[in-house]
């Protein structure tokens, strides 16, 4: 400030101490104090010795007024203003340069906008008045959008000619964009309401009439009225639905529940009769005393959601029932099922016992030593040991999903070793290596976790590499939410362990990986390796009665690796 101060034309001390008080320049703040120590004597304006009496009047009343007052004076339009004004040129621009200083030279961004009116003044000698005006200056160092206020009016000298122009203004920028703001979301509100078609409604409790929008007396048929009484709108609603949404109505005016008001009815336009089935929401607003005052909200047309809501709970009801039938059928078939599990249980085994029987007693018995009678008794034999292993691997299978014993605490080192026992000669026979971590405890039935090692120990003792030592390892580790993603359709949220059975057999091809757990599903001949394909089904069945699972990974004769999934707890 005081920079710009040195800047202006200020007299010496000298002069200072001669210039003579005026009463018309007394007081004024800061622009007093300035335009009283102003070198006017070097300006267009002259001296203030010369100046006539109407400048000397305006400046008084200027310089004395707490409104914003700004004087361009003469020709030249030389500029005075008041303390009242200063705030409207910003922190930093114009002041204190714009006291004393030609309009033009003030006022270059504006001057096609402000010229013209101050010639309209000048040349008409009537007074120029606006309201809110966009006019944009430069001030804090930047062109800023201003709003204002403001009235040009003519200041006549001594011989009757206008010698300046008198400007009384007001910022209103803060006002004009707050109502801009305010008006934006009005239109905003607006443009909310068209497109998601609401009606709108402002009940007051004291004349129980309610204003509302042209979609909502549409709605309801009714008259285009400034107000309308609630009992002309209860009258629109259908029978059924009148007492619940008066009992809702006045509930919602009372304090304690919190003054919210939602339901659904439905309402007949009395005009066509046609129905519409809307969602009101609302809220009431009470006064200091807790009593309410209005209630206001939007109603939404939701016949179609409604509609298609209760033809969802028709289907629903329709395939509930039809899932019913189903699952009558599914128990007769289940039925079925197990009554064939009886039979081959005990009829079919029978009759492959008796075949199996009757061709060693032949092999034993018979005196004749024709080959193609040996060889046909041998696949007599054979067949007869493939279907007994068949009926009672299917009826395994066919029994894991009956099971009903409770889940109890289950060593799975124990369990493997019994299993390895059972294997004792054949591991000998093959010299394999069996090596496993310390499996943990787990919930479950004993019985299916001792098939689920014996299938897999079996396949690895099975599927091995014709002069290659077997070597199965089995590892326990902690097992990732992505991965149990990846591999499985379980819940990852919950906690899973991974126990791996990994050989060092023929393996098979990973493209046929979602063959191999499908029952009956054989990769090899029957002359390869024998089996019924059911064993890995089974190995499957056991794990989700567990809430687990199992997959495979394996290359080509470089050895398969099968990985059980089963919850921690």
């Amino acid at each position: 400030m005081d920079s710009e101060l040195r800047k202006l034309k200020m007299p010496s001390q000298e002069v200072l101490e001669e210039i003579k008080p005026y009463h018309f320049l007394e007081g004024g703040g800061e622009l007093g104090k300035l335009t009283r120590s102003y070198d006017w004597g070097d300006t267009p304006v002259g001296p203030v010795d010369t100046w006539p009496q109407s400048l000397r009047t305006t400046i008084s009343i200027i310089l004395r007024s707490d409104f914003p007052m700004f004087l361009w004076w003469g020709d030249d339009l030389i500029q005075f203003y008041n303390d009242a004004y200063r705030p409207s040129l910003g922190q930093s621009g114009k002041h204190p340069k714009a006291l004393g200083q030609q309009a033009e030279k003030c006022w270059p961004e504006i001057w096609h906008i402000i010229y013209p009116l101050i010639e309209r003044v000048r040349n008409t000698g009537t007074s120029f008045f606006s309201v809110d005006q966009l006019v944009p200056i430069y001030r804090n160092g930047k062109i800023e959008d201003v709003y204002w206020t403001f009235s040009y009016s003519p200041v006549i000298d001594e011989s009757d000619k206008i010698a300046g122009i008198l400007v009384t203004c007001t910022e209103t920028t803060e006002k004009v964009l707050n109502h801009m703001a305010l008006k934006e979301s009005r239109d905003q509100l607006q443009f909310a309401i068209e497109a998601t078609e609401l009606g709108t409604w402002d009940y007051n409790p004291d004349s129980n009439k309610f204003s509302a929008n042209s979609r909502l007396k549409e709605w309801f048929g009714l008259d285009d009225n400034e107000e309308i009484d609630l009992n002309l709108a209860i009258n629109v609603m259908a029978d059924k639905d009148k007492a619940r949404v008066v009992q809702a109505i006045q509930a919602s005016l009372e304090y304690s529940p919190g003054g919210r008001f939602e339901i659904e009815y439905t309402i007949v336009n009395p005009a066509n009769q046609s129905e519409r089935i809307v969602r009101a929401r609302g809220r009431t607003w009470f006064d200091d005393n807790k009593i309410a005052r209005r209630l206001n909200g939007t109603l939404q047309d939701v016949t179609s959601t409604v509609l298609a809501r209760t033809k969802v709970e028709e289907l629903i009801a329709e395939r509930t029932q039809e899932l019913e039938r189903a699952n009558q059928e599914l128990k007769k078939s289940h039925a079925e099922l197990a009554q064939f599990a009886y039979i081959s249980s005990h009829d079919l085994q029978e009759p492959a016992r008796k075949i199996k029987t009757f061709c060693e007693i032949l092999k034993i018995t018979s005196d004749n030593v024709d080959p193609r009678f040996q060889n046909y008794l041998a696949k007599i034999e054979a067949s007869s040991s493939r279907m007994l292993t068949l009926i009672r691997d299917v009826l395994a299978y066919s029994q894991l999903g009956n099971e009903k014993q409770e889940l109890t605490a289950i060593d799975l080192n124990e369990a493997l070793a019994k299993v390895l026992d059972d294997f004792e000669l054949l591991i000998e026979e093959k010299s394999a290596v069996i090596k496993s971590d310390i499996l943990p405890t787990i919930n479950g039935i004993a019985v299916q976790f001792a098939q689920l090692f014996h299938n897999l120990i079996s396949n690895s003792l099975k599927f091995v590499t014709d002069g290659v030592r077997p070597e199965i390892l089995i590892r326990v580790t902690s097992v990732t939410a992505e991965e149990v993603l990846r591999h499985t359709g379980l819940n990852y949220n919950k906690t899973f362990f991974k126990i791996s059975f990994a050989d060092n057999g023929i393996g098979f091809n990973q493209d046929f990986v979602g063959q191999i757990f499908d029952i009956f599903q054989r990769l090899h001949a029957k002359n390869e390796y024998h089996g019924t394909g059911i064993g890995l089904p089974m190995c499957k069945k056991i794990c989700q009665n567990h809430g687990g699972d199992i997959y495979a990974e394996s290359l080509l004769g470089r050895g398969a690796v099968f990985h059980v999934i089963l919850p921690k707890d």
